[in-house]
Order: C-alpha cells, then structure tokens, then sequence
C-alpha cells in the first residue's frame, strides 16, 4: 500500500472507524481480509496518518530539534502496516498505526528519533533508537564512560522515568569489556540500544486537529535525550 504525499491535506483527526478497522485486522490478521479492505485502509488510516505527519513534523522541528525528517509517505515516517514476512508469519500485518521521525541521512531504524503508535485503545509516545551500529555502540559507551557526558545522560534518564517514560531497549547480561562490574554507571553500558516510551490512554484530541500539538508538547520532552543521542550515539 503506497498513497503518494502530493495534495496532503490539514490533518483533522481519526475517524472512529479508522480503530474499529485496526481492531479487525488484529482479528483477522490475514493478507486476503486485507487486500478485501485496501480501500477503507488508505482512506481511514493511511491519508489521515500522513496529513498528521506533515503538521508534527514542523512542530517536532521546533521543539525537538531542526534536523527532524518528517517523510509524509508510506515506507517513509509511517510505518506498513504490512510486516518484514521473515519474522511475522503468525500476525503478518501491524494492528496499529506507528508513525517515526528521524534525524540523520539514510536507514530511519539506525538514528535517534521520535515516534508515535497510535493502537485502538490507546497512545505510545517513544523515542531513542533501538539498536546502534556497531561505531555508533562504541562512541555512545565512550561517552556513557566518560564523566561528565556519562552523568547527563543518567541525570536525563532519571528525570524522564520520573515523568511517567519507561526506559527500554536490547542489552547484554553483563557490562562489556574493558569496563568493570563496578563502573559508576553499569546498567547504561550493557545497552544495545537506548528508548523510551509513554503510553497513555487514548486522548480524545486523536479525532480532531488538536491531536500534533498534543502529541508534539510531550515528545518535547524527549528533546534533551536526542540531543544527547545525536551528539554521542
């Protein structure tokens, strides 16, 4: 499914068939429901996610940082709802909408972003990156190492957990060599990866114009943890 960005309207909100939809493709999770239900897709869901694009993605430059890519296409700063067939041959499709903002050419899964998922029942806020490169790894545990950019980072952390984000992401059983056991900050080096995410309940804003600027205000806070990530990761 690709619906070309050109004549993207103002982004007025979801339909409630648009989740009434989601929900029936959890149900029926299968390509025949799906290719049978392309049209409602696109018009329910697909149109209405890239106008939301355009309009976050000017608000998210401003609050979160300038560099933000906000592609408003399919296979672009919105996920397919169609998975990768190696790993989802149980569930083949996202019963959800997941929207993505990166900063940095190239891959969007290899660089620090902002991301919505929007599922029938409620609203994920994220952001971070959920797996470094390999030169990416060795420069943000140089950096975790490091005093003073290793203490911001953990004083950022905190700060956000405090704020109702849960930090996530891949990471090894024990701290990687050369670091010790006892280093100041274990738990940061054993990452792989470096997200946070937020749920919350679904906010009535999801069906009107009101929903980027709702969603833009607490990916706000995200900002210094990409900072952060953009400078060392």
């Amino acid at each position: 499914m690709q619906a070309a960005p050109s004549g993207i309207s103002r982004f007025n909100g979801f339909s409630p068939g648009a989740f009434e939809l989601l929900r029936e493709l959890a149900l029926n999770n299968n390509r025949s429901w799906f290719d049978a239900h392309r049209p409602a897709l696109e018009e329910l869901l697909v149109r209405p996610s890239l106008a939301l694009i355009e309009d976050l993605g000017a608000m998210l430059r401003r609050r979160v940082s300038p560099g933000l890519r906000a592609e408003p296409q399919v296979g672009g700063s919105l996920l397919r709802l169609r998975r990768d067939a190696r790993f989802a041959r149980a569930a083949p499709f996202r019963a959800h909408l997941e929207l993505w903002f990166w900063e940095g050419g190239g891959s969007s899964s290899q660089h620090p972003g902002c991301c919505l998922r929007l599922t029938p029942d409620r609203l994920v806020l994220g952001g971070g990156i959920t797996t470094f490169r390999s030169d990416m790894l060795r420069r943000y545990r140089s950096a975790v190492d490091e005093p003073g950019s290793g203490r911001e980072l953990a004083a950022l952390l905190h700060r956000l957990t405090r704020r109702g984000w849960s930090v996530d992401g891949p990471a090894l059983r024990r701290v990687p060599r050369p670091y010790g056991a006892d280093h100041a900050r274990p738990d940061l080096l054993r990452r792989l990866g470096l997200k946070v995410e937020r749920p919350e309940p679904m906010p009535e804003a999801v069906f009107n114009a009101e929903l980027p600027a709702l969603v833009a205000s607490g990916l706000a806070q995200l900002a210094p943890l990409h900072h952060w990530l953009t400078q060392f990761g």
